[in-house]
């Protein structure tokens, strides 16, 4: 072999070298490494985990749910962190702002995370994480869901953490009507105008159907919207005694605020993204909220020292959060990450970090205690998406500026006919 020929060979035996070098790079760092099978944001020599955030830093929802939803996670992992980590690595949580409900900014920041992270510990907003469902299945990615919309459960990768938006609606009319024992009342919605306000509008209508309500009107607003006057009347004038409110907090001040001018004083029910402690901070709010006004949840009240969970919540908020004042999005943000951490301390006692390894952890989990914040969750291993929705039960709350959170139980903790019998 001439010189020349012994460089063509050389050069074309680099560049297939470095093709794979640069197909590794895009494919993550997949391999054994240190006994541990990994692929996308695990760094075995330094032992760390990066998990994504996208979440609202910026715009109407970023205030009330997503800084302080947020701010619960990051709490819950300092305190694993400072305990050891996940058998030795640290989580390490890179937090993108989506700025909901901008669904192309979704995108965007989730192309800018796919690569460096494991999982994503919170994706808030339920266009906003629609958005990125069929990436998140080619990337093989699981996606804890900071939304309860039923749609999301059948999706593979999707980790829905509680009672689904159209559950609550089931289970907020079945109270009326077995607990109240308002037979056949009549009845509306007020809805956002997106995924997030289908699922509501979805179990408004199975309510109806299941508990012989006479459905008063269906009416839909979009987020933002200033003037939502029309869909108040129409509520008004068809005589709506209960109606069901699936917005988040800025509009359901905008909807309130325009029944008081118009004197409609219905029974509001509010879906649990609906209401913020924030609120009450607009002093023309408060008789509006503390009265006729129930809102759809769970969990225990905050400083709840019989729950092992909320114990270990408060010594963590003292160490790594003392300004966090009582907020039901922390406590859930807190709550929740416990299910996260199941999951990942699986497939690291497995000895797979790799997103099929924590997907397989997922897929087996089982029931996760979250130590009486929340009722526990379960997830089932067939694949069905009703073994997918962790939880059916709600608790019905109305709003209490007395009370640490602002809110008070009206019910205990139960699950209606209709959402124990509700189908994905």
């Amino acid at each position: 072999m001439g010189l020349k020929a012994l460089l063509r060979a050389r050069a074309v035996v680099f560049l297939a070298l470095l093709s794979l070098v640069i197909a590794g790079c895009a494919s993550g760092n997949t391999g054994n490494n240190g006994g541990y099978k990994t692929d996308f944001g695990v760094d075995v020599a330094n032992k760390t985990i990066t998990l994504g955030i996208l979440t609202p830093l910026s715009g109407a929802a970023a205030n009330p749910i997503g800084k302080p939803l947020t701010r619960g996670i990051e709490v819950f992992f300092a305190g694993v962190n400072a305990n050891g980590g996940i058998d030795g690595f640290e989580v390490r949580l890179v937090t993108k702002d989506n700025k909901y409900p901008d669904t192309q900014e979704q995108v965007v920041q989730y192309n800018a995370l796919r690569n460096q992270i494991l999982m994503i510990a919170e994706s808030l907003g339920t266009p906003t994480t629609f958005a990125i469902k069929d990436l998140a299945t080619k990337d093989h990615m699981l996606v804890a869901a900071a939304t309860l919309s039923s749609a999301l459960a059948r999706e593979k990768y999707l980790v829905l953490e509680g009672t689904p938006y159209r559950l609550q609606v089931e289970n907020a009319f079945d109270y009326v009507v077995n607990k109240v024992g308002d037979k056949a009342p009549k009845t509306g919605i007020i809805y956002q105008n997106d995924d997030y306000g289908q699922d509501g509008l979805t179990g408004y209508k199975e309510a109806v159907a299941a508990y012989g309500l006479q459905d008063a009107g269906q009416q839909a607003f979009n987020a933002g919207d200033k003037d939502v006057s029309a869909q108040v009347l129409a509520l008004k004038n068809a005589g709506a005694k209960y109606v069901f409110m699936t917005s988040i907090p800025s509009d359901t001040a905008t909807i309130l605020v325009t029944a008081a001018k118009v004197g409609y004083s219905p029974q509001w029910i509010l879906q649990s993204p609906a209401y913020s402690t924030l609120l009450l901070g607009v002093p023309a709010l408060v008789p509006l909220l503390t009265h006729n006004l129930w809102v759809m949840g769970q969990g225990a009240i905050w400083g709840d020292t019989s729950k092992p969970g909320m114990v270990k919540m408060l010594a963590d908020v003292q160490k790594y959060a003392p300004d966090q004042k009582p907020d039901g999005f922390f406590e859930a943000g807190y709550a929740y990450s416990q299910a996260i951490y199941a999951i990942l301390k699986k497939a690291a006692d497995s000895k797979d970090l790799s997103r099929d390894g924590v997907y397989k952890a997922f897929s087996t989990i089982g029931t996760v205690d979250l130590g009486g914040i929340y009722p526990p969750i379960t997830y089932g291993s067939s694949g069905n998406p009703n073994d997918r929705v962790p939880s059916r039960d709600s608790q019905i709350f109305e709003i209490d500026p007395t009370q640490p959170t602002t809110v008070k139980p009206v019910s205990d903790d139960f699950t209606g006919t209709a959402a124990a019998a509700s189908n994905f």
